[in-house]
């Protein structure tokens, strides 16, 4: 899967990639590609929305190669310089579970 993955990114015609985890434990789930010029985030590969708003999103992340290791990043705004994302807990129901509630 692994090579698979970096030969679709060697492929894209995009510059900038970020990482969804599914929450604060850094578990991956998805890439998206980002365009900062439209700022759209479109899901690449992966579990998650196939795309993702300002409004869904809950904590930005950046990769801290000396550490290594992500560390939250005190802002909302998405830009060049995050690596990763998390999304809102309740964007992660499945479409079965909120078919059951109703």
């Amino acid at each position: 899967m692994k090579d698979k993955i970096l030969e679709e990114l060697a492929k894209a015609d995009v510059k900038h990639f970020l990482i969804l985890f599914r929450d604060a434990g850094c578990q991956f789930r998805a890439f998206y590609s980002y365009s900062p010029e439209s700022e759209e985030i479109v899901k690449f590969h992966g579990v998650g929305p196939r795309q993702v708003t300002a409004g869904m999103i809950e904590k930005l992340f950046k990769y801290n190669s000396g550490g290594k290791h992500f560390s939250v990043i005190p802002s909302k705004t998405m830009s060049v310089s995050v690596d990763a994302f998390t999304i809102h807990n309740h964007l992660w129901q499945s479409k079965k579970a909120a078919a059951k509630k109703h």
